[in-house]
């Protein structure tokens, strides 16, 4: 069967306004049939059909051709399109094969008379193909990877509670947009993550692209942007024991630099970027700043970096766990322009350089021509607007934004746990659910009505079989075949290394830090005691 028709015949080339008007002069007794047609232009022979009602899909001025009708009613099309949208907004997508399948199931649950491959159980490619046409507002696309914790852990209570606590040092100092820093740290190798894509021979089973080894050597950046679009020059962490000065060669001007075996950040090596920053932020009582970070451990138990920050008039507010993909200006408009730059530097790099290999000797140069590129004012002031940090909107995200986090409804109870915190327990519960868990609960269906008001049928393509088929919607819905994911309650140890939504420099969260760092001391020193 193929896929495209091209129409052959000329019937039904009259115009429908005509038809209508003719139809309505011949009930009206204004004319008859000969001459109604010979005025508006129509066939006598259809005109008389369709004043007599003779025809039993082609009604009215409605053009029908053919006797194959669509399977599923536009109701029931709209009630499909519903569930798949529901799917999607919980990262639980469909892909197209799915559909095909779901397709013949409500056929044959719903008793619908179908001509869907029964051997195969799926509907045809031509029948998706067409659904697609008749709902353009379903396209296919590639969904970005997104971990079970940031599904769960980006949720109203936690965003909403982090808006609290940003609204409330705002209010009590006015900052300006270029006194408002936001930091993070990314990871760069000597072998790209990905490369870019090249023309070659259609069919070609491989193309390959140059790198210089199986396994890159990691780096770390710290990047530091301001709401007002300028930015803290960077601070680069190599993996090494010792610093060489070739190894500056080519970064951007200011440009701090550290050493660590493993090429992460450490303790030690944030307190040192810490004052990196004060050198060029130069925070005063009278020109405070803020500075926003993640919950990372080398932020979040680092009381040198917290003592130094509360003497140096800074303001340290920590993101939501796992949120940092939509709360993070620098995750959001910054890291993903500069990642592109610096493949495109490599590449640059490997292709002037036959047969030479790009080792940490080269990271700061490379490094620095992305960075000239991607360090632009509107990238950081978009990044921050997007956030709604600047200009402050608490009402950025939309409550479809948090969808995916009923899947499991992690509601993070902030006041128990900070009373079973308060308590002194070892382990504090929370409740979580367990995503390998799934409860099928049927969900209640709209009624027909709300259909139609929440996902009208706009193609023209249906508009013909509206008043033609029946309006009903499924008897047994989508939703009964394939449930949306509900996972079951479980209690989950709290990891008590990842960051929580506070303001690091309030005394509050400075004594417990110092509290936590004796008790520590103490226990170590008990330890070496016996």
């Amino acid at each position: 069967m193929p896929t495209r028709y091209t129409r052959t015949t000329q019937q039904q080339t009259w115009d429908s306004e005509a038809m209508e008007k003719a139809i309505r002069a011949v009930r009206n007794g204004e004319m008859g049939f000969l001459k109604a047609s010979t005025v508006f232009g129509v066939p006598r022979s259809t005109l008389k059909r369709r004043v007599q009602g003779k025809n039993k899909h082609a009604v009215e001025n409605v053009k029908i051709l053919g006797s194959r009708r669509p399977i599923f009613s536009p109701v029931q099309e709209a009630q499909l399109v519903q569930h798949i949208l529901e799917l999607e907004n919980r990262f639980y997508g469909l892909t197209l094969r799915d559909v095909r399948k779901l397709a013949i199931q409500l056929a044959e649950h719903n008793n619908i008379k179908h001509n869907f491959n029964k051997d195969t159980q799926m509907a045809g490619k031509a029948w998706a193909s067409d659904f697609r046409k008749r709902h353009p507002e379903l396209t296919l696309r590639s969904p970005e990877a997104t971990s079970l914790a940031r599904a769960q852990g980006f949720n109203k209570v936690s965003v909403t509670k982090y808006f609290d606590l940003l609204e409330e040092v705002r209010s009590k100092t006015n900052y300006p947009p270029h006194r408002i820093f936001n930091v993070d740290e990314s990871g760069f190798t000597t072998v790209q993550s990905k490369s870019s894509k090249v023309l070659a021979k259609k069919g070609k089973k491989q193309v390959g692209a140059i790198t210089s080894a199986e396994r890159g050597v990691l780096s770390t950046v710290v990047i530091c942007m301001a709401a007002g679009g300028n930015f803290i020059p960077p601070f680069i962490i190599f993996p090494r024991k010792r610093m060489k000065v070739e190894l500056q060669d080519g970064a951007p001007p200011g440009t701090g630099f550290a050493c660590h075996s493993s090429g992460w950040m450490q303790l030690d090596i944030f307190t040192a970027w810490f004052k990196h920053f004060l050198k060029f932020a130069k925070p005063t009582e009278d020109d405070p700043a803020l500075l926003i970070l993640d919950g990372h451990n080398s932020h979040t138990k680092n009381l040198d970096f917290i003592d130094m920050a509360r003497r140096n008039h800074t303001t340290v507010l920590c993101l939501p766990p796992h949120c940092s993909h939509r709360l993070q200006p620098l995750d959001v408009s910054f890291m993903g322009p500069l990642n592109k730059y610096y493949i495109r530097a490599v590449e640059k790099y490997l292709c002037n350089n036959p047969g030479r290999a790009l080792t940490v000797f080269q990271f700061s140069k490379l490094f620095g021509e992305a960075y000239s590129e991607a360090a632009q004012q509107s990238i950081a002031i978009n990044g921050f607007r997007k956030c709604g940090v600047e200009p402050m909107d608490r009402h950025v995200f939309k409550d479809y934004d948090f969808v995916p986090a009923d899947t499991t409804d992690n509601i993070l109870l902030e006041q128990e746990l900070q009373q079973n915190e308060a308590n002194n327990e070892n382990e504090t519960p929370e409740r979580v659910e367990s995503p390998s868990i799934l409860q099928v609960t049927p969900p209640t269906l709209d009624q027909e009505e709300n259909i139609n008001v929440t996902l009208p049928v706009t193609s023209p393509i249906l508009k013909p079989y509206i008043d033609l088929q029946p309006s009903t919607s499924f008897a047994v819905a989508p939703e009964d075949l394939f449930p949306i994911p509900k996972a079951l309650a479980k209690i989950r140890k709290i990891n008590r290394k990842r960051g929580r939504t506070a303001i690091l420099t309030s005394s509050p969260c400075k004594n417990e830090l110092q509290e936590e760092k004796t008790q520590q001391q103490q226990k170590k020193r008990t330890e070496e005691s016996d």
